[in-house]
């Protein structure tokens, strides 16, 4: 493990994604929600994923480094963006906010984006709302590398979700996961360390269960997803396949977006994905000091309820996260994989920007 200070962190995701022509203000964002993920523990979508992000979206020109988001329909309660084909980040960053606006107004509302690119991960919008005393939702339809139930093609993509709500004892409610089951990402990461992913998470291209994460990746010169790999499948069969269709519907269809198999990995620069917003304001329906007592006494039943043997806490969804989280922002540093450096150090010879100092 390498331990770095976060600050470092942040400055060199935020220089190597200008060196790309990324602006400031949306590097900003790019790294808050890589830093993000980093911090909760899931490094296949914090500092790892920068080289999707670089390689596959700007040298391999699969992402506008510096989108124009427009407001295309304006209403008081809901709202459509165009997102240039730029970070999906950015996009979903600036959807949320309008979406808090609208709902501080109407009680609720929904803000959707069309012709955007990957959101990386959703917690940080919906951590948002929820900060803003909102329940806050967010969703977004991605490249297709899952199949359906029963099924072998690329078909859908793993469309993560996220819901957030505010409580009184600081740690919001969060719920965060794709519809697949494990993140794509996770899989890339194994291909790389050269180790077999658990049983029943991916199939080849035949439809014939693996391990192999080459016999899903399609792995291509650059290391990255390409055409002729396998699926992963959903999460809980049938559940995670209609869990998956809803988002697809929600960011694809209704937004005017790409959807299913017009999401190919491999053609991103014409097949654009989509994003869903919706937040809620808890003080239309009662006295947010109120409803944020109500999730605590919700939360504490939960964790005080009967462990099984050798199980020492029941977590409430997004906590495990969250303690990380705070403890490494209480140290003031992160520590990364030997997996995560290497990302690092090429990332470096591809930008020239200079490494963080190791502790």
């Amino acid at each position: 493990m390498y331990e770095i200070l976060i600050s470092e962190a942040e400055q060199f995701s935020k220089s190597v994604l200008q060196h790309y022509g990324v602006p400031p203000d949306h590097a900003e964002v790019i790294t808050e929600v890589i830093i993000d993920s980093e911090l909760r523990g899931y490094d296949d979508h914090g500092l790892l994923f920068m080289q999707i992000v670089v390689q596959w979206g700007f040298i391999q020109g699969m992402m506008n480094p510096a989108p124009d988001v427009k407001l295309i329909r304006d209403n008081p309660s809901t709202a459509l963006l165009d997102g240039d084909g730029g970070s999906g980040a950015v996009a979903a960053k600036k959807a949320m906010q309008i979406c808090i606006e609208k709902a501080k107004k109407t009680g609720i509302a929904a803000v959707e984006v069309n012709n955007s690119g990957n959101i990386i991960a959703p917690a940080v919008f919906v951590l948002d709302a929820a900060n803003a005393g909102l329940i806050g939702y967010c969703s977004s339809n991605i490249q297709a590398l899952m199949a359906p139930e029963g099924g072998k093609s690329r078909s859908l993509g793993t469309n993560p979700i996220a819901c957030a709500a505010p409580s009184a004892i600081g740690t919001p409610f969060l719920f965060d996961m794709s519809c697949s089951t494990t993140a794509a990402a996770k899989i890339l990461v194994a291909a790389r360390q050269g180790t077999e992913v658990q049983p029943g998470l991916i199939q080849d291209r035949d439809g014939n269960p693996t391990t192999d994460p080459n016999d899903f990746m399609g792995l291509d010169n650059n290391g990255m997803f390409s055409d002729g790999g396998g699926t992963v499948l959903p999460a809980g069969g049938p559940k995670g396949y209609g869990m998956a269709m809803v988002v697809d519907t929600l960011c694809g269809v209704l937004t005017g977006a790409n959807f299913g198999m017009d999401l190919q990995i491999t053609n991103a620069r014409e097949s654009k994905p989509g994003h869903f917003m919706w937040a809620i304001d808890v003080e239309q329906f009662m006295d947010r000091r109120e409803f944020e007592a109500r999730m605590d006494e919700r939360d504490k039943g939960v964790k005080n309820g009967d462990r099984k043997a050798g199980v020492d806490e029941i977590l409430i969804p997004g906590e495990r996260g969250i303690r990380l989280k705070n403890e490494s922002i209480a140290r003031g540093t992160v520590r990364v994989s030997q997996e995560t450096w290497d990302t690092i150090g090429k990332l470096k010879d591809l930008s020239g920007v200079p490494l963080p100092g190791v502790l």
